[in-house]
């Protein structure tokens, strides 16, 4: 008969995702570089991470994702890299392979919350409803990504979560720009993910370097004020 792990393994077993998740309460920004090249993937996240971003996002409508994910999490090892739109099982083990340490997709898709316990990993599924929050939770996931967040109620709608809800932790994500970043983090939010308007198209494409430092600075100053 099989013994049961001890405590101490117990707990060095959910080290990772726990780990994961303080990161990214202390990080506050999780930016998003969606692009539609791994080159212009790599440069932007180089960019980011120099100018003290500590958590990425790499979507996985990038292409050739898993390598840029694979590439920064070898050069940055202190940085927190994910993988975004992670919509099945399959394309989260690619992520996890490449060495993703947190896993988001867009919407509530249930075949990849066990991840979490399994693989040790943070699972931020996509949610929109109280109840799809609640039934993530309860799935085993340690926080949800509110999406689409700015248009849904914004921060308002996440103040009103944590009457029912004082403990989830929640990243909203989705048209969020600078200004509105201080009304989710007073409101709760573990953190809160940014994309396009940190990283617009036109800069990227022209490698405005000095563009997109400013902006970087700009949103990190933002967040960590507070």
């Amino acid at each position: 008969m099989e013994s049961s792990p001890s405590p101490e393994i117990q707990n060095s077993e959910t080290a990772r995702r726990q780990k994961a998740l303080h990161q990214l309460g202390q990080a506050k920004l999780i930016a998003i570089v969606r692009t539609n090249s791994p080159e212009s993937a790599l440069w932007a996240s180089h960019l980011l991470l120099q100018c003290g971003f500590g958590a990425i996002e790499i979507p996985f409508t990038v292409p050739e994702a898993a390598d840029v994910i694979e590439s920064l999490t070898e050069e940055y090892p202190e940085a927190l890299i994910g993988a975004g739109t992670v919509l099945d099982v399959d394309t989260a083990y690619q992520a996890l392979s490449a060495g993703a340490e947190f896993i988001v997709s867009p919407a509530l898709i249930e075949s990849i919350i066990p991840m979490a316990e399994t693989d040790d990993v943070l699972i931020l599924p996509g949610c929109l409803t109280p109840t799809e929050m609640h039934r993530a939770t309860q799935l085993g996931a340690l926080a949800v990504k509110f999406f689409p967040a700015q248009c849904s109620g914004g921060a308002e709608f996440l103040s009103a979560l944590r009457g029912p809800f004082p403990q989830l932790q929640v990243v909203p994500t989705g048209g969020i720009l600078q200004e509105h970043v201080p009304g989710y983090l007073k409101a709760g939010a573990l953190a809160v993910g940014v994309g396009g308007p940190l990283l617009p198209k036109a800069l990227v494409a022209k490698r405005e370097e000095a563009a997109i430092r400013e902006l970087a600075l700009s949103y990190l100053k933002t967040a960590q004020s507070l």
